[in-house]
């Protein structure tokens, strides 16, 4: 009995993806082995953390414009070889890029001063000093700064990365689009307080459009900055001594390319990417090893399997995300320029992403139900899928230059744990955190969407830039857009 109905789930499945997805261009008859063999390639095959295990010993961080970068973008390039694909190329591009170099805090009340860890945020000064009264102001909203008024103008604003005792129902800011308030308020220095216990340094960028800024920004630990709170409560004239050296030069970094031609449709391109690069602080296992090198071990895949799929897929390896959305952007420009973007279909981002539940989908009326369909098909393949669907758009990583230019994007749903959040950016992203399976099933179900995607007979088209306006007016990203200076309406 059990037999049996494994068989009629697994059968199920496979027709399920096959009829909701457009009717997938392949012949009948090669509908089993379509799902199930992904599937037992993914899991049997498994490269992806044997892979990224290796980087983290061997290269380590891998910030662009490094020598530890070039050496990722070579790996990865020998990698898809390995992996069998035939057709992998270089995107060369040039870029600002911010790379830290010292960094220097002291806090001084009426009774002493003392030095306190801190690490700079990128696109900070190549060096500056300031030495300013503090100003608490809480979690850096337009609303906190407005309680403080003209008082921080000059000082040094102390504030919360995430959200603390905020009223219900606030929305937080990136720590870039706080810099650029309280800028706008006039103030001379910043430091953010990371809410993670365990005196965690958290690092990433404070320019909101990826240029450098005027003024010094910090992030100081959960525990210094309350100890920077209590020294505010007994003397409100507390300063910070904040000084940095760090570097904004041009650099030449290389997105890396891998490709399966089309057989009926090489016209049509399908792109799934995700960032290679990472910051300094550690070796960069979960943002974004995890989705980077489960993308090589997807090419793998498909490739151990020789699966021929109707439109081009291309598996793209981004650097500079995590300084600017530098190599998305020149490869988005260089393809809007050629006219090469009205091919791409969509645009899938693995972006820490692990063990996917279900998927978020930014794109015109139809590309919701064409993902639901897949997913469908995947749940009943595997019941562990839960198939959620999202249709809510963001911002800060590799797809936002692609969903500027009307490209619908689609990003795997993951929950990979406070332990792994609280590591992001900082000296505890390691191995450590990674779990195998979670890349195994990044493959197996991204993969089975990915393929699906490139075969299904048509698909829904791009947002109109009316329709793309509308789309991020609801979804309340104009501010955010206009604070990176990236709203063109």
């Amino acid at each position: 009995m059990c037999t049996r109905q494994s068989t009629r789930r697994r059968i199920l499945g496979i027709l399920a993806i096959t009829t909701i997805c457009s009717h997938l261009a392949v012949d009948a008859s090669a509908q089993l082995p379509f799902g199930e063999a992904i599937d037992k390639e993914a899991k049997a095959g498994a490269k992806g953390y044997q892979w990224l295990f290796w980087s983290t010993e061997h290269i380590g961080h891998r910030l662009t414009g490094t020598v530890n970068g070039t050496k990722a973008e070579r790996a990865a390039d020998s990698l898809f070889r390995v992996a069998g694909i035939e057709q992998v190329s270089y995107f060369p591009f040039t870029a600002q890029a911010w790379q830290r170099r010292s960094v220097k805090l002291t806090i001084t009340d009426r009774d002493s001063a003392w030095t306190v860890n801190s690490v700079a945020l990128a696109h900070t000064p190549d060096s500056s000093r300031v030495k300013a009264q503090l100003v608490d102001v809480g979690n850096g909203l337009a609303a906190d700064l407005l309680r403080v008024g003209n008082t921080l103008r000059g000082r040094t604003a102390l504030m919360n990365l995430g959200l603390l005792q905020a009223p219900p129902g606030t929305h937080n800011l990136h720590r870039s689009e706080k810099t650029a308030l309280a800028i706008a308020a006039g103030a001379a220095s910043i430091l953010f307080v990371n809410n993670v216990e365990g005196h965690v340094l958290l690092t990433g960028t404070a320019s909101v459009d990826g240029h450098p800024i005027a003024i010094p920004v910090a992030c100081i630990s959960s525990e210094d900055g309350a100890l920077l709170r209590m020294a505010l409560a007994r003397d409100s004239s507390a300063t910070a001594d904040l000084s940095m050296t760090n570097s904004n030069a041009a650099v030449t970094a290389r997105n890396v390319i891998a490709e399966i031609k089309g057989s009926t449709k090489p016209e049509e391109v399908i792109i799934i990417g995700g960032h290679l690069d990472c910051w300094d602080l550690a070796s960069g296992a979960t943002d974004n090893g995890l989705g980077s090198f489960s993308i090589m071990d997807m090419a793998r895949c498909f490739r151990a399997l020789d699966l021929k799929p109707a439109r081009t897929i291309r598996f793209v390896l981004f650097m500079g995300e995590e300084q600017g959305l530098l190599g998305s952007t020149a490869y988005v420009e260089s393809m809007r320029k050629s006219g090469e973007l009205e091919n791409v279909k969509c645009m899938i981002n693995l972006d820490m992403t692990g063990g996917p539940f279900g998927f978020n989908v930014v794109g015109p009326m139809g590309w919701a139900e064409v993902v639901r369909g897949i997913g469908d098909g995947i749940a009943l393949i595997d019941t562990t899928f839960k198939n959620d669907l999202n249709q809510h758009a963001g911002l800060h990583s590799d797809h936002q230059p692609f969903m500027m230019q009307g490209v619908p994007v689609i990003a795997p749903m993951s929950d990979l744990g406070g332990h792994v959040y609280g590591c992001y950016h900082s000296s505890c992203d390691d191995i450590h955190l990674v779990d195998p399976r979670r890349m195994v099933d990044n493959v197996r179900f991204a993969g089975m969407l990915l393929f699906a995607l490139a075969n299904a007979d048509s698909l829904p088209g791009h947002f109109t830039d009316e329709a793309l306006r509308d789309r991020l007016q609801a979804d309340g990203l104009e501010e955010k857009l206009r604070l990176q200076k990236d709203w063109r309406w």
